[in-house]
């Protein structure tokens, strides 16, 4: 795809939209509140080739758990807007996590069902860009000792890595094809909206190609750290995505080492080393389980 960032200006004026907010800006995109055929909108510009290759996710999707898509071209994307102001965030505030994992799973499910596997289809269009996740996971696979020893003090954290990155490895190697499914790839309690009374979709894909069960760890770790470290809530929260979503216990807490590991040498790149300790020891619940 050629593309490069588009012009606030120029998108509110080819959609014929109508501001209604402030703008936005994040590194990633800029985004502006409109109206769109009296209908709430978000246009989003993408700053990052990321950013506008999650957009045409989106457009793929065509609103089948996520955000429908009312515009677009290379440089920008018109979004349906939630107006409700909640996201799954706000459940677990008042004390119903796991009613906010249940809907996860339930969009999740859609998702992964939505759009036919590259194994299924010649994989054309959006489904051919996409990453796969071995090239996500290419910074944990890294064959260097780098970012345990940035742990410096902390060699179980550094075992840590290590452990996660064999078993990374060998969870690449051994997924099948009936498990690969095109992925949201960040999919946790903030990117799942209410746009209607109990109508809850996803928003903000990364979008990436692999086992379903990558997706389903995300959730463990959110919405803020003392809810993803609670032993019990742990436990609960992997019992109810195991049984909502059909796979295993084993896999589930596998792949949740493997991304707590994942997660970890990202932090250790940006220079955030007590996130990375906390994301270790959410993986090291997940070996707990294991055990």
């Amino acid at each position: 795809m050629t593309w490069r960032p588009g012009s606030i200006d120029a998108a509110v004026e080819q959609w014929r939209l109508v501001p209604d907010g402030e703008l936005i800006v994040t590194p990633s995109s800029r985004l502006l509140p409109v109206t769109h055929h009296g209908r709430p909108a978000m246009l989003k510009v993408p700053l990052v080739h990321e950013e506008a290759l999650g957009g045409r996710l989106l457009a793929a999707w065509n609103g089948a758990g996520c955000a429908a898509v009312f515009a677009g071209d290379d440089h920008a994307i018109v979004l349906e807007r939630a107006t409700s102001g909640r996201d799954l965030a706000s459940l677990t505030r008042a004390g119903g996590d796991l009613g906010a994992v249940a809907i996860l799973c339930s969009v999740l499910d859609t998702l992964h069902t939505a759009i036919a596997t590259p194994a299924q289809t010649d994989a054309g269009g959006v489904i051919a860009e996409l990453p796969t996740l071995r090239r996500w996971f290419r910074e944990l696979l890294a064959d260097d000792d780098s970012a345990p020893g940035t742990l410096l003090g902390d060699p179980a954290s550094a075992a840590f890595l290590e452990r996660g990155r064999e078993l990374a490895d060998r969870l690449l190697d051994t997924t099948t094809p009936a498990d690969v499914v095109v992925l949201h790839g960040d999919l946790h309690h903030m990117n799942v909206l209410e746009f209607a009374p109990g109508d809850w979709r996803a928003i903000d894909p990364k979008g990436i190609v692999g086992h379903r069960a990558f997706d389903a760890a995300a959730l463990f770790s959110n919405p803020d750290p003392a809810t993803a470290r609670n032993p019990q809530l742990f436990a609960d929260r992997i019992e109810l995505v195991s049984r909502s979503l059909g796979l295993s216990r084993t896999v589930l807490l596998e792949w949740g080492v493997a991304r707590s590991a994942l997660s970890a040498v990202w932090s250790l790149q940006d220079g955030l080393l007590d996130d990375a300790r906390a994301t270790v020891e959410l993986g090291r619940l997940a070996e707990d389980g294991l055990r």
